[in-house]
């Protein structure tokens, strides 16, 4: 094993702040692996963080982490009884760490598990030189994807991937994406993998510009009337087959309903405040599907992989911006203001 005993980190303490700072490393515990960290990114729940209060951070113990959840990188060291992986492996870490015993975790389902421990909240979190994490997180990094796919594949482009499955998108299921930041991007790209004819629909002109160049046939602009309208007629006048809202706000997600054809589906992502649904009107009568995703499953690494290799899915297309982890507080505030796409972390 590697001797190392402190790291750079990127706690946050809140009230929109960052600090780059130094924690001590640990050994790998029987079960665990120790992962060098090479690349990690910022995903839009680390900005929840970022703008909570600071008293509640404090109060909750979450500042005492390293901020994050989307790494890779090379396994480092190994604890007693671990078969996989092995040192010197290339790795993404899964980013819920269940208790690897109940029915989900033997499913493979860790997001459901009880006990489930979250990086950054229990634990030192990926936007760190060193992560520790149960040896089961490891998920194979095969070699043709290079350290910056492996940072979008371990959440951000693996979310979409669990949310599109759910929508059966293929090219005679028109698709519109709700919040086109990061995840909403990775929908757009995978949902056109898929085949499907996809529509993006964000108010902020730099984001539609990129859904655009990530293969959104119409991009539209939420603020404009007549919306639902606008959709049906780029979808050929139905309506969509699908949506998939990956913003959290109300007014998308109505809107995201409205949209659809009769039994389309509507698949919601994007963590916000509670919209308002008409039972009678949206769901009852077009028999539409409501369907919740969070984050993908760890059996459904290897078909994300096969997906994004087979169809040359471009998912690097959606980083706009890369940056040395003494510089996070730049990158922070950049991702702030929300018209950027993916932002790295290079810690090679």
């Amino acid at each position: 094993m590697a001797a190392v005993s402190q790291m750079t980190c990127v706690r946050c303490p809140g009230d929109l702040q960052v600090e780059v700072g130094r924690a001590a490393v640990d050994e790998p515990g029987p079960g665990e692996m120790r992962v060098r960290t090479m690349m990690s990114a910022i995903c839009g729940s680390d900005l929840h963080h970022y703008r909570t209060p600071a008293a509640t951070r404090d109060q909750n113990g979450f500042s005492q982490w390293a901020l994050g959840h989307e790494n890779t990188g090379i396994v480092d060291a190994v604890g007693p009884g671990v078969g996989y992986p092995a040192v010197g492996d290339r790795v993404v870490v899964y980013g819920i760490v269940g208790c690897g015993h109940c029915v989900h975790c033997r499913r493979g389902e860790d997001v459901f598990c009880a006990n489930a421990q979250h990086f950054s909240r229990h634990r030192h979190g990926t936007n760190a030189a060193y992560l520790l994490a149960p040896a089961r997180n490891a998920m194979p990094l095969p070699d043709d994807f290079d350290w910056e796919m492996g940072a979008l594949l371990s959440c951000n482009v693996g979310t979409a991937y669990g949310a599109l499955r759910k929508t059966e998108a293929s090219g005679d299921r028109p698709l519109a994406v709700f919040g086109l930041g990061p995840v909403g991007l990775s929908c757009v790209m995978l949902g056109r993998a898929l085949g499907a004819a996809v529509i993006g629909v964000d108010p902020v002109a730099e984001r539609r510009a990129m859904s655009l160049r990530c293969g959104a046939e119409v991009a539209l602009d939420s603020s404009e009337p007549d919306l639902v309208a606008r959709i049906a007629e780029a979808a050929g006048g139905e309506g969509v087959a699908a949506s998939i809202d990956t913003s959290g706000q109300p007014a998308a997600r109505a809107v995201a309903v409205d949209a659809l054809r009769t039994q389309g589906t509507y698949v919601e992502v994007g963590v916000g405040h509670d919209p308002t649904i008409r039972p009678s009107q949206q769901i009852i009568f077009g028999e539409v599907i409501l369907r919740g995703s969070w984050i993908y499953k760890r059996h459904e690494w290897e078909g994300l992989l096969d997906l994004v290799r087979r169809r040359q899915v471009p998912i690097k297309t959606m980083i706009t911006h890369r940056f040395r982890p003494e510089d996070a507080v730049e990158a922070f505030e950049l991702a702030n203001g929300a018209t950027t796409g993916k932002i790295l972390f290079d810690w090679s």
